[in-house]
């Protein structure tokens, strides 16, 4: 299989910086529309130590579904208080118009940590 194509749509698209910006977009949505999750899940904590890390950059084919959809997908790493807490996903078409995102914390949930 020849990669090509995608390290130019990188190289051209810039799906990472795309992918940070729009993270912390939803973070400070979240912050606004649901505040006593988004508190639950950082309390009073300074958002400044959040680092958002490249992880993968990949070309997902879903078969979940009655006929398959095709997307290209960014993940990056979060981290708060330097431990990993959650992956972001930023979801675009092959023209790289924006789709969907999620903040998943299922593996990584620090709902579950204890003071």
């Amino acid at each position: 299989m020849d990669t090509s194509e995608l390290r130019k749509f990188i190289d051209e698209k810039k799906p990472f910086e795309e992918a940070r910006e729009s993270c912390w977009n939803w973070i400070n949505t979240w912050k606004e529309e649901e505040p006593e999750d988004y508190f639950e899940a950082f309390r009073n904590e300074d958002l400044s130590s959040i680092e958002l890390t490249n992880q993968r950059f990949a070309l997902v084919i879903n078969c979940s579904f009655d006929t398959p959809i095709e997307f290209l997908q960014t993940t990056l790493d979060v981290y708060f208080k330097e431990s990993l807490i959650a992956q972001y996903h930023y979801i675009q078409d092959f023209s790289g118009k924006a789709i969907d995102d999620v903040l998943s914390f299922e593996k990584y949930s620090i709902l579950t940590v204890e003071d």
